[in-house]
């Protein structure tokens, strides 16, 4: 097995994976090797071929940062700041929140939670809350975060990163197969 590592993407590059995949099918790496290193006839003289994106976007994406502004609101509450450097990352007194926007309608949600807002999410002292959010179809999955470490745990993963895969039909996180229907909130 080839070594793993981790490399941080924008999110017109995350969006185009997203496009190019095979929905309950292929995963980044799954899009980036059949991209970038297909396999062809030897003798052959075709180049790499270009998969053509498949168009999943079935009405325009909602305003994400609109959304997210409601979202916070009635999840919780008022009174919330972002927290440092953080785009996403919101807190109150009590509370520490992360919120991840896949903002279109699509039969896989991709996230990616990096290492700096995992570990301030594991480290606070205050109740802390992962937000997979999807403004194109307006609702939300909302996990504690201790749920989702118990859940780390048992499957004895190790990374610093989460990589966080949900089919949404069946409200389902793909890696720990985990039916996460109880944390859905639509708006």
């Amino acid at each position: 097995m080839s070594k793993q590592i981790t490399i941080e993407i924008d999110s017109e590059v995350f969006e185009f994976l997203q496009r190019s995949a095979t929905p309950l099918v292929d995963t980044p790496n799954d899009v980036l090797r059949r991209l970038l290193l297909p396999k062809s006839p030897e003798g052959s003289k075709e180049g790499p071929r270009m998969v053509a994106p498949a168009p999943m976007v079935i009405r325009p994406p909602g305003n994400a940062d609109a959304f997210v502004g409601e979202f916070l609101k009635r999840e919780f509450g008022p009174g919330f700041n972002r927290r440092g450097r953080l785009r996403l990352m919101f807190e109150s007194p009590e509370q520490l929140f992360y919120i991840q926007n896949f903002n279109k309608q699509s039969l896989r949600l991709w996230y990616r939670v990096t290492e700096n807002p995992w570990r301030e999410l594991q480290l606070t002292k205050k109740q802390a809350w992962l937000c997979f959010t999807n403004p194109a179809e307006r609702f939300a999955y909302v996990l504690p975060v201790d749920e989702v470490l118990n859940r780390v745990k048992r499957a004895n993963r190790s990374r610093d990163y989460l990589e966080v895969n949900i089919d949404p039909v069946a409200s389902r996180w793909v890696e720990f197969d985990w039916k996460i229907e109880s944390f859905l909130k639509h708006y």
